[in-house]
């Protein structure tokens, strides 16, 4: 078996494209990552021992505009940047809002707050985190006192979505406890924003630390994420807090390293951030996804890609837009 240790993002366009046409492009189209203080260590594409010609005839077509809406691509290998380049205005200090690739983020915490002891495990049930509702769900079923983290995790609660609808309600959480099962938890996945802003409550109200609080002590903090914005809701439910299903914006060198992360099995610079136990199930297969029928773990998805003729198997996070306006990681593992 072959291990590939990569991480790459693209920010503006869908990530892990597997083949380029050839195009006008010189070497002046790619640039050896600027060396900072924020941790990463940077290299060359000849150093991490790949072959530069797609690599720059790529970023040639991006800068002629082939591909457009692309502002930004980052290549990682073996835990050293190799590839920084970004287009049109956008920078390297240019904050690029993740869309529902912040999910992926969301599940860190989850993690993260079940290795500190504060969540027991993600067979934890959902419905004693708030007890403010008991009596008052509409659309009750006894089966909702069944949904547990993990069913939110795995977007299996049975909870019908209805994310749009959501936004223009003041209890977010009220709202999304509200909707009628579709499915008993644990038979269906259904794409459910609301059960991720949830999970965000559910960390809160067991470490009694708001999100951006959290997050800086033990996943920010860890990994020297010093610029972000997370806004915050208007939901009363929600508690004024961050929106955990979406809209974090961070700069492109700090995503990468959120999937450099998850790449090290949970360190970062020798440190432990988060449990390798987690990482590992977390990016495992826990059911099928309806959108697009691949494997989904813990608010990540996995595929296989065919590259060179061979399959690679990757886990990503994916932001609304699709193939334009989106955001995404590819984290290819092994083939």
């Amino acid at each position: 078996m072959k291990i590939y240790i990569w991480t790459v993002l693209l920010l503006g366009a869908t990530a892990c494209a597997t083949a380029y046409q050839a195009g006008a492009a010189t070497n002046s189209d790619y640039h050896v990552p600027a060396q900072t203080n924020d941790g990463w260590p940077v290299g060359t594409l000849s150093e991490a021992a790949i072959d530069s010609t797609l690599i720059i005839q790529m970023l040639g077509q991006i800068h002629s505009n082939k591909y457009q809406g692309i502002n930004s691509v980052l290549l990682a290998r073996n835990g050293t940047l190799v590839v920084e380049e970004y287009f049109g205005s956008f920078d390297r200090d240019s904050l690029h809002n993740m869309k529902s690739a912040a999910k992926s983020i969301t599940s860190a915490l989850v993690g993260i707050a079940i290795d500190q002891g504060f969540i027991q495990s993600v067979d934890a049930k959902l419905l004693p985190y708030f007890p403010e509702y008991d009596g008052s769900i509409d659309n009750w079923d006894g089966r909702k006192e069944d949904i547990t983290l993990k069913h939110l995790l795995s977007m299996t609660s049975g909870i019908k979505g209805n994310e749009d609808a959501m936004y223009p309600t003041n209890d977010w959480i009220k709202f999304y406890l509200d909707q009628p099962l579709v499915a008993a938890p644990g038979d269906t996945f259904s794409y459910a924003t609301g059960g991720v802003v949830t999970l965000g409550n559910v960390i809160t109200r067991a470490s009694d630390l708001r999100i951006p609080d959290f997050a800086n002590r033990y996943l920010f903090g860890p990994l020297g994420i010093t610029v972000y914005h997370w806004p915050i809701t208007n939901s009363r439910g929600s508690q004024g807090l961050a929106m955990t299903g979406g809209g974090l914006s961070l700069r492109p060198r700090d995503m990468a390293k959120f999937g450099q992360l998850y790449l090290n099995g949970g360190t970062w610079k020798g440190h432990r951030v988060v449990s390798e136990n987690w990482i590992a199930e977390s990016t495992s297969k826990q059911t099928t996804s309806d959108l697009y029928g691949e494997d989904f773990g813990y608010l990540w998805r996995m595929l296989d890609r065919e590259v060179g003729g061979e399959s690679i198997r990757s886990y990503e996070a994916w932001g609304n837009g699709g193939m334009v306006d989106s955001t995404s990681w590819c984290f290819p593992h092994s083939i």
